[in-house]
């Protein structure tokens, strides 16, 4: 597949580092400063060009991102699987934080007229799905996260949110942060959505009490936002349904490991018993 893909780009794959498997194949060519990702099927390609959309979008408006690889017309579909060509980032700066993620978020929010074709912001959908197909779920804790769908769904439809909707980025975690020639850039647009902004706000918030992030942390992080998302009286709902797709995410791998299928007992468990203060553990 990378062979494929690279020669149809013009480049070379030999020697090629594969350097993350999960949603993409992700490969580091030792020919030329290119990242290659290879999405798992060719019902991602909707995702890959949202990606590269949005990623040129905030390059041309001056936010650090990672950039596209430019020289070859993408993305490919190669054998079935959307392809996409980035330069790769230099490493060696400094340490991204979560002061780096508030920064990069409402630079991210500050912005207008997005030129790509984003979806509308649904919450729930992919939880939904997710149950739909979820063979090998106890039919109790399947009955119980479907119910929780329909409740949250109707109250979600009830918020009053405090910033004005917009392009989110829809998966605003540290981890979609390197450092790129001493600065830190942004990645991951995947899930970017017209949305509210507060989703955006709701991971670190979560790390907080779900994962045992510093409180001082969180508090940097919003500073430099510019607003703290647990002080707004729709936080509990939105939070819940961030911590229902966390959860229902995880159910897909409960069938792959034990550890796996521990933390979504335990998740669904915490849920159902409203415990909102119990540890999980990250996956």
């Amino acid at each position: 597949m990378l062979l494929h893909a690279c020669a149809r780009a013009g480049l070379s794959s030999q020697g090629a580092a594969l350097l993350r498997l999960g949603e993409n194949a992700i490969y580091r060519l030792a020919s030329a400063p290119v990242v290659v990702r290879i999405a798992r099927s060719a019902d991602r390609l909707g995702r890959v060009e949202r990606e590269l959309c949005v990623s040129r979008w905030l390059a041309d408006a001056g936010v650090p991102v990672v950039r596209v690889y430019e020289e070859i017309e993408q993305p490919l579909v190669v054998d079935g699987h959307p392809v996409s060509f980035w330069h790769a980032v230099s490493g060696g700066g400094p340490q991204p934080t979560y002061t780096d993620l508030g920064r990069l978020i409402a630079c991210f929010h500050a912005l207008e007229r997005c030129p790509c074709k984003l979806a509308g912001f649904e919450p729930l959908r992919a939880s939904q799905s997710r149950l739909a197909t979820s063979a090998g779920t106890d039919p109790s804790d399947r009955d119980f996260l479907c119910g929780r769908c329909a409740d949250l769904t109707s109250e979600f439809q009830e918020l009053e949110f405090a910033i004005p909707a917009g392009p989110i980025h829809g998966d605003a975690h540290p981890w979609n942060l390197l450092s790129d020639g001493g600065q830190v850039v942004l990645l991951g647009f995947a899930t970017s959505v017209i949305g509210p902004r507060e989703w955006d706000l709701l991971p670190t918030a979560i790390a907080v009490e779900r994962y045992g992030l510093a409180e001082e942390r969180y508090q940097q992080f919003a500073a430099t936002y510019g607003f703290d998302v647990r002080t707004w009286p729709g936080y509990p709902i939105l939070r819940e349904i961030r911590e229902l797709t966390m959860t229902t995410w995880i159910m897909q791998n409960i069938g792959e490991s034990r550890a796996a299928a521990d933390e979504f007992a335990l998740r669904v468990a915490s849920l159902r018993e409203r415990d909102f203060d119990r540890a999980w553990t990250f996956f």
